[in-house]
């Protein structure tokens, strides 16, 4: 569970922080915006609710690395603990919710953790979708580009295939993301389809891979 540190999130007993995400998709939203503003810099909302998003992608990408390893987290999102760490927020978890994986949890992940915090950030942050989930791609095919095993080989194939992400959502983000490549061609050179908006931050300049970059 150590490498789960690789993707900013932490595995412990009783695991605790400053908010859950469950938290941060209702109640306390404007709190963890705010925090977000002060921290960064965003000058609104928008930017904000995708510069956390741009953080949360790591937790996604946690599950999909223990799915390729055949294991699961399969705490509810209340369980999912935010943490400030130098300036930036992590994430714990309790050891407990960690499962051998089944049939159906990769479809879990996305639509019982990615989806319902994507949906309340592009509300509440009047931020596109797709930016969101672009967000959670961008790390993603970071993590699978490192495996060799079979599973996360399949894994990924099912993730392009529009079914896993039906009915929630129409077709699947990722296969759009790969913008009519192959994985192989998008992971030897990966290009964004989407700006994640982190430009707009003070001082800061469009990331290598932005579709604005000239």
């Amino acid at each position: 569970m150590e490498e789960l540190e690789l993707f900013q999130v932490k595995v412990r007993r009783e695991a605790n922080g400053f908010m859950n995400m469950e938290e941060a998709t209702e109640s306390r939203y404007p709190e963890l915006i705010k925090e977000i503003v002060h921290a960064s810099g965003a000058p609104n909302e928008a930017v904000a609710s995708s510069i956390f998003m741009r953080r949360f992608g790591f937790f996604i990408t946690a599950q999909l690395y223990l799915l390729a390893h055949n294991k699961i987290w399969v705490g509810p999102l209340d369980e999912v603990h935010l943490e400030n760490t130098q300036g930036s927020i992590s994430f714990a978890v309790d050891e407990r919710f960690i499962r051998e994986r089944v049939d159906g949890d990769l479809e879990k992940v996305l639509k019982d953790y990615a989806f319902p915090v994507v949906e309340a950030f592009r509300t509440a942050g009047h931020v596109s979708k797709i930016i969101l989930w672009e967000n959670i791609w961008g790390y993603a095919i970071w993590m699978y580009g490192m495996q060799s095993s079979e599973q996360a080989e399949r894994d990924i194939e099912t993730l392009m295939e529009d079914e896993i992400w039906q009915p929630e959502m129409r077709k699947s983000y990722f296969r759009q993301f790969l913008g009519g490549h192959s994985f192989e061609e998008a992971k030897a050179d990966y290009k964004r389809i989407t700006c994640c908006l982190y430009k707009e931050l003070p001082e800061t300049d469009k990331c290598p891979y932005c579709p604005l970059r000239k």
